[in-house]
């Protein structure tokens, strides 16, 4: 990326963006990285960087391997990252990206969740135009110190700034969480609900809800009240409306798109399907609405079993009862085969897609593919957005193979690489500590159920299995 580009840096660079020689050390990268040669893949993604600074999948990747590098390297003592950072904030607004580049290899590449390092990158993204970046280098120190309100509120601003309402709420709300007389968080976090539910109305980027009520009065109403979705009635209204409009022209992607949405909002899924279809083949192949179309058609399959399942539960004595029971089976195999072919296709038209691996990978371990499922989660495995999910699903499919060695591997991975006792890694530290107990490791067994305990009492069995080893 030239200093004397005019246009600044583009503020997201997907991988398959990337100029070809920079794809290939990607590449080289990423091999890395499955190596676990940190310091290696460091450099090499920090070249990438150098030229393309909005490679946010890059810097994500990077700081993992900045976080495993560390630990390596327990017993050194790093210092002079203060001296550091405060020598190169008088150069961010003349050439903030030469501060990120410098922050990367000074800073980040020994300390990557150092709180000054990160602050002076939010600071430089910003000036280099890219949000994305900018926002990524607060949450990292919230990774490191989930406890640092500071930069919570700093975080939450920053969503807020951007509308991404969702995101600021669910900030604030843990900021809440921590200091219940924060009340300067708890305003924002009821500010962000708000205008997050408005803000959710909205169909598309040409269009507003208000504009499709008749009732300008009632929108107002609805607008200053915060409510989170117009009532069924008024969705019915609008249905109307627009099946007017479509008949009148029914290749209209804006009218058929608000026509799936709003029955979609019913919940009529057979009917927004229709629609989302019928916009995707206007769209030529947009590959969001593509994405739409596949989930509303799982909905609806989905809704089919379930209710073709519960019939059969709630009717043993039916004189077809073997037939529909057959019938299920049927359908929920022909489901799986469907989903399966669906995400092949997928991977097949997008190869470097890791989201696609993944989705795919996960779809056939649901259907008992385990060997087939292990090659796609070995490519999802290089995202590092995917890493900690990949590796839970890898270990139980080795582990369903009968390959615990290779199964307790990928789970104390997964577990050394998460600095938070979440939901996630409580599944992890409960799947590995059985898999111990299958392979007759009782002292793993209990140490990994044990981490559990301290924090979640009522985890599952947790608290049962833990407690029995006492002989309770």
């Amino acid at each position: 990326m030239s200093e004397e580009s005019t246009e600044g840096p583009k503020d997201e660079v997907k991988q398959t963006e990337l100029p070809d020689k920079l794809q290939k050390l990607y590449l080289k990268a990423e091999s890395a990285l499955e190596l676990r040669n940190w310091d290696y893949a460091i450099s090499l993604i920090q070249a990438i960087l150098k030229q393309e600074p909005g490679f946010l999948e890059g810097r994500r990747a990077l700081r993992l391997s900045s976080v495993k590098a560390k630990e390596g390297k327990k017993g050194v003592k790093l210092g002079g990252e203060a001296l550091k950072v405060m020598k190169m904030q008088g150069q961010v607004k003349k050439d903030p990206l030469k501060v990120m580049d410098a922050l990367e290899k000074e800073v980040l590449g020994t300390d990557p969740y150092n709180a000054q390092g990160n602050e002076l990158l939010y600071e430089a993204a910003l000036a280099a135009g890219l949000a994305m970046t900018a926002g990524y280098a607060l949450e990292t120190v919230i990774e490191g110190d989930p406890d640092n309100l500071k930069f919570c509120h700093k975080l939450g601003d920053f969503y807020m700034e951007r509308e991404a309402f969702d995101k600021a709420a669910e900030i604030f709300g843990k900021i809440v969480e921590k200091n219940r007389t924060d009340l300067e968080a708890s305003k924002k976090y009821k500010d962000a609900t708000a205008r997050g539910s408005i803000a959710s109305q909205k169909w598309d980027s040409d269009g507003d809800w208000r504009e499709l009520l008749r009732d300008k009065g009632a929108a107002a109403d609805l607008e200053s009240e915060g409510r989170a979705a117009m009532t069924e009635d008024q969705l019915q209204e609008q249905v109307a409306r627009l099946l007017e409009e479509y008949n009148q022209d029914q290749n209209n992607i804006t009218v058929v798109k608000k026509l799936a949405a709003t029955y979609e909002e019913l919940e009529d899924f057979s009917s927004a399907l229709q629609f989302y279809d019928w916009a995707f083949s206007l769209s030529s192949n947009d590959p969001a609405l593509e994405k739409k179309v596949a989930e509303i058609r799982e909905t609806v399959n989905a809704n089919y079993l379930a209710d073709l399942r519960k019939f059969v539960e709630e009717n043993p004595e039916n004189p077809d009862i073997e037939q529909y029971k057959q019938q299920l089976k049927d359908a929920e195999a022909g489901q799986k085969t469907q989903l399966i072919a669906e995400s092949k296709e997928r991977v097949e038209r997008n190869p470097t897609d890791n989201d696609l691996r993944y989705e795919l990978g996960s779809r056939l371990y649901d259907n008992g593919e385990y060997r087939e499922a292990i090659q796609h989660l070995q490519q999802a495995k290089r995202s590092p957005n995917l890493r900690i999910k990949v590796m839970n699903m890898l270990g139980q499919c080795y582990d369903r193979m009968n390959m615990s060695d290779l199964a307790a591997s990928q789970f104390e991975e997964a577990i050394a690489e998460m600095q938070v006792m979440d939901n996630t890694k409580k599944e992890l530290l409960y799947n590995v500590g059985l898999l111990y107990e299958k392979m007759g490791n009782g002292e793993k067994y209990l140490e990994s159920l044990k981490e559990i305990y301290a924090v979640d009492y009522g985890y599952k069995d947790v608290a049962e299995r833990v407690e029995k080893s006492y002989g309770g």
